[in-house]
């Protein structure tokens, strides 16, 4: 999460925030909290920025847990997201699945199986869908289209 070798010249407070793990609202309210420093506006002030001492102040904070105000502060780990799978993910599951359903003896395409899913899943398939025995739901639901 934390890289200080990936230190730039400027970085804009949406960069400041990404690089210490935290919302840019999040940081905005530590920033007001006093617990990182605030950024610096040179020409205009639409445009504020961390320049290298200010960014390496703010990872510093974020190690450390101790305040620009001296307060000590927790920061907590991101939270996994849970739910539907990324883009990537879910074509390389519906992949996984044809292969799944085409080992049981069906003759399925991947776009078949992406229609069942969508069918069967309105809500999207989930990794608890797949454990929870997804593969024999579409088998039937599909087995009885083909």
């Amino acid at each position: 999460m934390l890289q200080d070798n990936n230190l730039q010249a400027v970085c804009s407070v949406t960069q400041m925030a990404a690089k210490l793990g935290l919302s840019r609202v999040r940081f905005y309210q530590l920033q007001k909290m006093g617990i990182f420093p605030k950024p610096v506006y040179l020409g205009n002030p639409e445009h504020p920025f961390y320049p290298l001492d200010l960014q390496q102040q703010c990872h510093d904070i974020r190690k450390t847990g101790i305040g620009l105000n001296g307060q000590p502060t927790i920061f907590y780990a991101p939270r996994k997201k849970k739910g539907r799978c990324s883009a990537n993910q879910s074509e390389h599951k519906y992949e996984e699945l044809a292969d799944a359903l085409r080992q049981m003896g069906l003759n399925v395409t991947i776009r078949k199986v992406k229609n069942a899913v969508n069918a069967l899943y309105p809500e999207g398939l989930t990794q608890q869908h797949v454990e929870d025995g997804a593969i024999g739901v579409l088998y039937r639901y599909l087995d009885q289209r083909l």
